[in-house]
């Protein structure tokens, strides 16, 4: 069985999550390859926001625009309610999205892809979002690597231990919520490698980059000192792709 993003405890939970491993070792990547490719002037979709850490993280490193969207209700009254400046919620109601076409330089989807159960959902997002593209504009999807799994990270375990997962696999993901003692249970999809190339070649994208993010000591801190072993160990995927 699927997450259900919109019931109340689980979205709760989840915003509760300290994304910290996330954000050093995979949102921080991100955004450095978009400042790279697009600078910060520029129109940013951020395509299954959540409660807006992601946004809020865009929006402090200085980008100019933000437009959020998402399907849980809960999520966006929770984004709404951090708010700021530069930033722009709101739900996803039906297939398309409230934009027109060749709006947006770029467009990030965080953890998403492992969320959605049907390569045709994942199909039907993926050319939604390349519409509202700008020619030349990139969409970025990071996610849990499919090949590291059953790996005890600082906050998190994707997969269990010493199970090989193959493709289409429910995999259950245990998030470490700060003052719960039981994790956070959700599941994800085992998609690999080649479900996001296919994807994107049938979106009508252009695969551009296709990185393994590895965990790095360098950024450890040191009250982590037990997880060095973990050392070029590679957490999650980033990949874009271009209109």
């Amino acid at each position: 069985m699927n997450t259900n993003w919109t019931e109340h405890n689980i979205a709760e939970l989840f915003d509760a999550y300290d994304d910290w491993e996330e954000n050093t070792f995979g949102y921080q990547p991100l955004i450095a390859d978009l400042t790279s490719s697009h600078g910060k002037e520029i129109s940013v979709l951020d395509y299954g926001c959540g409660s807006g850490k992601v946004a809020r993280r865009l929006r402090d490193d200085g980008f100019n625009y933000i437009a959020d969207v998402d399907i849980s209700p809960i999520m966006i009254g929770k984004a709404i309610s951090a708010g700021g400046n530069h930033l722009h919620f709101e739900k996803i109601h039906g297939s398309n999205l409230p934009f027109s076409d060749n709006s947006f330089e770029a467009a990030i989807s965080c953890f998403l892809f492992i969320n959605i159960f049907e390569r045709c959902e994942l199909l039907r997002i993926t050319t939604e979002v390349m519409r509202v593209l700008k020619p030349g504009g990139s969409y970025y999807i990071l996610d849990t690597h499919p090949r590291t799994t059953g790996v005890d990270y600082p906050t998190y375990r994707n997969g269990e231990h010493g199970i090989s997962y193959q493709y289409g696999d429910n995999r259950p993901v245990y998030l470490t919520i700060p003052g719960r003692q039981q994790p956070l249970e959700i599941v994800d999809k085992q998609w690999d490698l080649s479900t996001y190339r296919n994807t994107f070649a049938a979106a009508g994208l252009t695969l551009t980059t296709e990185r393994s993010l590895p965990f790095d000591n360098s950024q450890l801190p040191a009250h982590m000192n037990e997880f060095r072993t973990l050392q070029d160990t590679k957490p999650y995927i980033l990949l874009r792709a271009t209109k």
